[in-house]
């Protein structure tokens, strides 16, 4: 089961990873889900009697086969898509181990600010920018 954000919105964790040349990990949605082709910021819905921490574990682990070790909140997006209404919960990674691989044979890419604006990207992706430059 999955638990729900404010006004019902689908709970769903995000994780920002960054490198040391300013440049952050995102991910290419597969086709044949909702979004197809569109790039986001790794992540996934929080299940029921997980914490955000734990459900963004988990989603590291699955979705690239990393393992964090420590995350600080940045901040929350809300949005409507035609298929949900989503209430993003976004951590910053500070650090992880292991080697980044793409488990669900999506594609992903170390971006930077530039080469982001150069994609086709889910449109929360640019709050989170935004928040990251802020901080």
């Amino acid at each position: 089961m999955r638990i729900t954000g404010p006004d019902g919105r689908l709970y769903v964790v995000v994780g920002v990873v960054g490198n040391a040349r300013g440049q952050w990990l995102l991910q290419q949605r597969p086709a044949g889900k909702p979004c197809a082709r569109q790039w986001e910021f790794p992540g996934g819905k929080v299940e029921d009697n997980e914490s955000p921490y734990q459900a963004l574990s988990r989603e590291m682990q699955e979705e690239l086969g990393i393992r964090i070790h420590e995350t600080t909140p940045l901040v929350r997006v809300s949005q409507d898509y035609a298929h949900a209404k989503v209430w993003l919960d976004v951590y910053v990674v500070e650090s992880y181990s292991g080697e980044v691989t793409a488990r669900e044979k999506q594609a992903v890419a170390w971006l930077d600010r530039e080469a982001i604006a150069g994609k086709s990207v889910l449109p929360p992706v640019y709050p989170i920018l935004d928040a990251l430059e802020a901080r």
